[in-house]
C-alpha cells in the first residue's frame, strides 16, 4: 500500500511494468533457440557440438535474462501534485509544472495476416531541465496511464503557456512551429490569425490551412507535434469561420 507524500500528496494510481509482456518474448525466443541448437550443434558426434550448444544457449538465456531484469523495476506512481517514475533502484519525481510537453504516439498493429491486432501507445515527456521520459505498452493500462497524465500535466501546463504567450513570447508546439498571439510561426514563416484557414487531423499528420483558397500552409506528423491537445484547442478558438449570412425579407405592405 502507498502512502501519501507530504509534497505531492495522496496516491492516484500506480502503474508496473507488464511483466508477463517481458516473460512472454524471453520464453518463446530461448525455446526456439533450444528447439533449433537441439536439432543442429547437439546432434554433431564431436566433443565441441556439446560444449558449442550449452555456451550458445547459455548466451541466449544471459542476454534475454538481462532485458527482462532491466524493465522488470520499472513503475510509474501517479499522486495527486506529481509523480514518481522509476528506472533503477530509486524512483525520481516531478511536479506537475516541471513537464514542459507531451507528446503522443498510436498504432494498430497486425500480425499473422490480421489475425491478431494489438494497439500501442507512446507518450514521451519533456521536463523543463530537459529530461525525456517514454512511457509506452512497457507499462500496464498505458492508455490509461497516458491519458492521467495529460489530464493533470495540462491543468497546470495550460494557464501557463497562456502566460507566457500574454507576455508577447511565442510557444513552440514542435522543433520548428510556434504560436503566438499574432498567428503561426515556422522557419520564418508567418501566418497570421486573420490568414489562418482551420486545420485537419488526418492520417496521422496535422495540416495547417491558409486563407483566401485553403491552401496547405503547413503539414506535421502528429508523433512531432508537442502538446497536441492545447495547440488543437488553441486553433479551435482562432480557426476563420465565415460569417453567416441573413437575408431580409420585405415587410409585407400594410392592409389598407
Amino acid at each position: 500500500m502507498l502512502e501519501a507524500d507530504p509534497v505531492f500528496g495522496k496516491v492516484i494510481d500506480n502503474y508496473p511494468s507488464n511483466r508477463a509482456r517481458l516473460l512472454a518474448p524471453a520464453v518463446v525466443l530461448s525455446g526456439v533457440a533450444a528447439v533449433i541448437l537441439n536439432a543442429t550443434l547437439a546432434t554433431v558426434e564431436a566433443w565441441w557440438g556439446p560444449v558449442l550448444t550449452v555456451i550458445i544457449m547459455a548466451a541466449v538465456a544471459l542476454v534475454l535474462g538481462w532485458r527482462v531484469l532491466h524493465y522488470w523495476n520499472r513503475e510509474i506512481v501517479v499522486y495527486e501534485n506529481g509523480f514518481s517514475y522509476r528506472e533503477g533502484a530509486r524512483p525520481v519525481f516531478f511536479l506537475y509544472h516541471e513537464v514542459l510537453s507531451v507528446r503522443q504516439q498510436g498504432q494498430r498493429l497486425a500480425y499473422f495476416g490480421g489475425l491478431v491486432r494489438t494497439n500501442t501507445f507512446q507518450f514521451t515527456l519533456t521536463t523543463l531541465r530537459g529530461e525525456v521520459m517514454t512511457l509506452d505498452n512497457l507499462y500496464v493500462r498505458i492508455e490509461e496511464l497516458g491519458a492521467q497524465m495529460e489530464r493533470r500535466i495540462y491543468a497546470v501546463l495550460d494557464p501557463y503557456l497562456q502566460e507566457l504567450m500574454a507576455k508577447g513570447e511565442k510557444i513552440p508546439f514542435s522543433n520548428t512551429l510556434r504560436l503566438g498571439t499574432d498567428g503561426l510561426h515556422e522557419k520564418g514563416r508567418d501566418l497570421l490569425w486573420s490568414q489562418f484557414d482551420g486545420y485537419k487531423v488526418s492520417s496521422g499528420e496535422l495540416t495547417l490551412f491558409a486563407q483566401p483558397d485553403k491552401s496547405v500552409w503547413l503539414t506535421i506528423p502528429l508523433p512531432e507535434v508537442d502538446n497536441l491537445p492545447l495547440l488543437i484547442r488553441w486553433l479551435k478558438q482562432r480557426e476563420h469561420t465565415p460569417p453567416t449570412m441573413i437575408t431580409l425579407e420585405p415587410n409585407p405592405p400594410s392592409p389598407m
